[in-house]
Formats: structure tokens, C-alpha cells, sequence
């Protein structure tokens, strides 16, 4: 992977948490999901969607440059930043199985990501239409 793809893959990955983090936030501060108008009115659920929204953007753009298997377990580091963010942000628990099973998520991201080809992803994006 590309120093740029993975710029952005991290990019993409912190907004994500971080749209998780501002829904948990909304959730908190009013926002119902059956009350639309609850919903228009609190930032930190339009500040949840966008950051969605613009991941999205981002994913796409390491899309189109890594191939997908090396691609989508990286989004996996959600699984990891979510939780440490919701500690500090909540003062949510991370139990002793969170912590493990975030060191295993991290060994995965790492070992899938440092044995991707090189070459694939350049044939993948020639391949795809534009």
C-alpha cells in the first residue's frame, strides 16, 4: 500500500470513529431516531453524518488504488479507536477482552496489510472502468 492510500485509509478510518463517536454524542443530547425533527436540528448528529458522508469519500479513493482484501481490514482499526475514544469521551469500560481482542484487530490490520503485492493494485485500477 501506497503512502498516500494509506494516509487516506487512516483519514477514513478516523472519520468514521469519529462519526460513531458524534452519533453516541447526539444520542446523548436529545436526538431520537423516530423524532426526524430531533434529528435536523442536533449538530452533533449532522456533524456524524457528514463525517460518514465524507469517509465515504475518502474509502473511495483508496479503493480505486489497493485491492479490496487489503483494503477492508483496515477499516477494521475502527474496532480499536472507537473504544479508547469512548473511554476517554464516555468514561465507557474497556475490559481486559476489549484490550486483547484490540491488539489482535491491530496484528491482523498489520499483517494483512504488510503482505499485499504491489503490483495488483496498479492492474486493478487499469482494469476498472472510469
Amino acid at each position: 500500500m501506497s503512502a498516500t492510500s494509506a494516509l487516506f485509509a487512516i483519514v477514513t478510518v478516523i472519520l468514521n470513529a469519529s462519526a460513531q463517536l458524534l452519533l453516541r454524542q447526539a444520542a446523548q443530547s436529545g436526538a431520537v431516531p423516530t423524532s426526524p425533527m430531533t434529528l435536523v436540528r442536533n449538530s452533533w448528529f449532522l456533524l456524524g453524518i457528514t463525517a460518514y458522508g465524507v469517509s465515504v469519500l475518502t474509502w473511495l479513493f483508496v479503493l480505486r488504488r489497493v485491492p479490496l482484501a487489503v483494503a477492508a481490514p483496515f477499516v477494521a482499526l475502527v474496532y480499536v479507536l472507537v473504544p479508547l475514544a469512548s473511554r476517554a469521551l464516555f468514561d465507557d469500560q474497556v475490559s481486559g477482552r476489549m484490550w486483547a481482542g484490540m491488539l489482535l484487530v491491530v496484528l491482523g490490520v498489520t499483517l494483512v496489510g504488510g503482505g499485499a503485492p504491489e503490483k495488483s493494485a496498479s492492474r486493478a485500477e487499469n482494469t476498472l472502468p472510469r
